[in-house]
């Protein structure tokens, strides 16, 4: 049995993965997401299933900052980590660094002020463009706002601007497969091609790069499953 364990970004919640998981479990994976608790106080940090089978995959899922919130015994005991729209440090080495700071302590003011329902949905937008979010994720997303944990949300924003000096450690030998969207408004090409560097620094096996066009920080209209599926079967024949 194969699996799946996920972790959603910053200002997202679990709901963010219902339309990737769909065909996943149509094909017989067994999935689960860690929810962070931004909107809702129901907590979940998922645990991978014991079983004896030796050729299964254990892929973990990790969106954006999500590589910084999940449990490191997740990803030392993943086959297989992915990797979208996701950094080392959110903060580019490029001359854009000061003006993405400033506009991260802009976003901190607001949810000091108890100000972040706007700022939150701005954010979900550009994270979406130039694709609009589901109707599914919109409808859960504003519902979901009631509930919000400025604390939380202040706190994992904080980590956007904190320097990493290196790779959050897992197994060396995993495979890794980093999807970057062309058309990413919120995370810096610079930072995503640094921790590509990084990775071909860290690990064992180059990781596999997919880029796709037409796509923002938040993937949407396209199957994810299939993307997974050909990667695997392309790494597979090799």
């Amino acid at each position: 049995m194969n699996q799946v364990i996920t972790q959603h970004g910053w200002g997202l919640d679990q709901s963010f993965w219902d339309s990737y998981k769909i065909e996943f479990q149509q094909n017989g994976w067994h999935w689960q997401n860690n929810e962070r608790g931004y909107y809702s106080k129901n907590l979940n940090q998922a645990k991978w299933i014991k079983n004896n089978l030796n050729d299964q995959i254990k892929m973990v899922l990790c969106h954006s900052l999500g590589f910084h919130l999940i449990q490191g015994n997740l990803l030392d005991e993943a086959s297989h980590v992915v990797f979208i729209n996701s950094f080392n440090n959110f903060l580019p080495s490029s001359k854009k660094r000061n003006l993405i700071y400033r506009s991260l302590k802009r976003m901190e003011k607001k949810i000091i002020s108890f100000e972040a329902e706007d700022m939150l949905k701005e954010f979900i937008r550009l994270s979406f463009s130039p694709n609009n979010m589901t109707i599914n994720f919109q409808n859960m997303f504003y519902k979901n706002l009631r509930g919000l944990n400025n604390n939380l949300l202040l706190n994992d924003l904080k980590k956007l601007y904190t320097n990493k000096n290196s790779l959050k450690s897992f197994e060396k030998n995993c495979n890794v497969i980093v999807i970057n969207s062309k058309n990413d408004l919120i995370l810096d090409q610079n930072s995503s091609n640094s921790f590509i560097e990084l990775l071909n620094k860290t690990l064992n096996k180059k990781p596999t790069v997919i880029e796709l066009s037409n796509q923002g920080h938040c993937l949407a209209n396209l199957n994810f499953y299939q993307i997974i599926k050909r990667t695997l079967d392309n790494k597979y024949e090799k």
